[in-house]
């Protein structure tokens, strides 16, 4: 989650299809974003956040990060301010830096990213959703270790039909409830891994660690982890112990 995979300056194309990321456009100049709700100023020290799927052309000097499974909750284009010090800036420049390198190590994309996302969440405060949505992420949230825990059934249990709660949800996030659960069990497992509960000093087996995250299968849980991560609960684990 959060990994970062292309980086560009003033504009330059990202080679790959770009539908399905998060675009961070941060400002080194008088910079307009035109998309289909209108058209959008911003200047130095203030930073674009661009949801998935939203198509999008842009003027001026920047530059921009595109971010890979994003934990973030924005619906539609949003402009935040940068700290004093240019955080989210300086996180850019080193992912495009780190990029042109073509270095094997993608960890460092994904911890620059998720300083990136972190940035933002912290200095837009969380964008208002609406009660329904509210109310899902809070049950998932609530649900993210248990494994009997239907998400399908959740949703139907809401006095509104669920093909427009699921629509509303990606709408308002842009995910879906279903990726938006898998989004925080993934998070939670790369947390308690990285923090040291399956390292040597615990008893925790990956099969604890994915009950832990709501998976009843350990199999399936290892499945899940690699697709985000790119290699294994037991490879984790044994870079978390090295480290």
């Amino acid at each position: 989650m959060n990994k970062i995979v292309f980086a560009s300056a003033n504009g330059e194309p990202c080679p790959k299809s770009t539908d399905k990321y998060y675009k961070i456009i941060v400002a080194e100049g008088k910079c307009a974003l035109q998309y289909a709700d209108g058209k959008i100023e911003f200047g130095m020290g203030q930073v674009a956040v661009v949801p998935p799927l939203i198509k999008y052309s842009l003027s001026g000097v920047s530059l921009a990060v595109y971010l890979e499974q994003a934990l973030l909750s924005f619906g539609n284009v949003g402009i935040i301010s940068d700290d004093g010090a240019r955080g989210i800036e300086h996180a850019a420049k080193q992912a495009m830096e780190y990029l042109r390198a073509e270095s094997s190590d993608k960890s460092v994309l994904a911890a620059l990213g998720g300083l990136i996302v972190a940035y933002i969440t912290e200095f837009s405060g969380g964008e208002k959703l609406s009660p329904v949505v509210a109310a899902v992420r809070k049950d998932i949230q609530k649900n993210l270790s248990t494994p009997s825990f239907s998400l399908e059934d959740s949703i139907k249990q809401l006095p509104l039909n669920y093909d427009y709660v699921r629509k509303l949800f990606k709408k308002e996030t842009g995910v879906t409830p279903h990726e938006y659960l898998m989004n925080s069990r993934m998070k939670l497992a790369n947390e308690l891994i990285s923090s040291g509960i399956g390292n040597k000093y615990s008893n925790y087996s990956v099969g604890q660690i994915a009950e832990a995250c709501g998976f009843s299968e350990p199999l399936y849980f290892s499945r899940v982890f690699k697709k985000y991560f790119g290699i294994s609960p037991s490879e984790a684990c044994k870079k978390a112990r090295n480290s």
